[in-house]
């Protein structure tokens, strides 16, 4: 009687993800400057870039490889709350910050 072929256990290899910029917050950061004449303005666009922050962080998977969370140290291991509350509490500081962060948080998080 012939010997069954061996099993393999290989699963499908799954597609990398792939680094895109988005032009949003960029769009969004240039905008903020125009802000900066009234402050009203300027507290929506921080509500506005939080929460879009928010999201962008979310979907980056920040944080997620990392245990521990520190706001004086690496800005990769942040969180997506942790991202949006600066946002929210100095906007164009932290969203420039953010922006000009994404695929360092990217490529360490996925």
């Amino acid at each position: 009687m012939p010997a069954a072929p061996p099993a393999t256990t290989d699963a499908p290899a799954r597609p990398q993800p792939v680094y895109q910029e988005n032009f949003l917050l960029i769009l969004l950061l240039v905008a903020g400057l125009f802000c900066l004449v009234d402050l009203r303005m300027l507290a929506l666009a921080g509500i506005f870039s939080a929460l879009l922050v928010y999201y962008d962080a979310g979907t980056l998977h920040a944080g997620e490889k990392f245990g521990k969370e520190s706001l004086f140290g690496d800005v990769v291991a942040w969180r997506p709350l942790t991202w949006a509350i600066c946002v929210f509490i100095i906007p164009l500081i932290f969203l420039a910050f953010y922006t000009f962060s994404r695929e360092e948080i990217f490529k360490a998080n996925n």
